[in-house]
């Protein structure tokens, strides 16, 4: 970083210009797997764990980190509502499972985030990690049984 000639320091740096730019309900559409953190997640948590969605049976399930609940309620969205409030909240719910290891959840992410409407290759490089990250575990069972 340059120095500023009226200050003489380093001029400050954005934390995290993602997080101050959108709300954690819109995290999964602009950060890659790998890069969800323990302060990020718990920031999207908080963001949805507060939230009643009417006549969502599976709602509460979801954030509470039931992967079934939350693949079956993404799976269920239209790419039509990928505009809606509800898709991202479902989304959000369905990123918390992934990172809780749910490689089904980020199979299901990486599906989701390639159908989007308007798909390019930013959501082709979001959806590629999150087929990654699924597996991951598989990878890392392997080379354990094999050592």
């Amino acid at each position: 970083m340059r120095t500023t000639a009226k200050q003489g320091r380093k001029p400050k740096a954005k934390i995290n210009s993602i997080a101050t730019a959108s709300s954690p309900i819109r995290w999964w559409r602009s950060i890659a797997a790998p890069n969800f953190h323990a302060a990020a997640l718990g920031a999207m948590r908080f963001a949805v764990e507060k939230i009643e969605m009417v006549g969502e049976p599976r709602w509460h399930a979801a954030v509470a980190g039931d992967a079934a609940a939350a693949i079956g309620m993404a799976l269920a969205l239209s790419r039509g509502d990928s505009f809606r409030h509800k898709f991202d909240l479902v989304m959000t719910a369905l990123v918390l499972c992934a990172c809780e290891g749910d490689a089904t959840a980020c199979l299901v992410l990486s599906t989701v985030i390639r159908r989007l409407p308007g798909a390019g290759a930013r959501e082709a490089r979001l959806a590629t990690s999150w087929l990654v990250k699924s597996f991951r575990p598989l990878v890392a069972r392997k080379f354990s049984e094999e050592t």
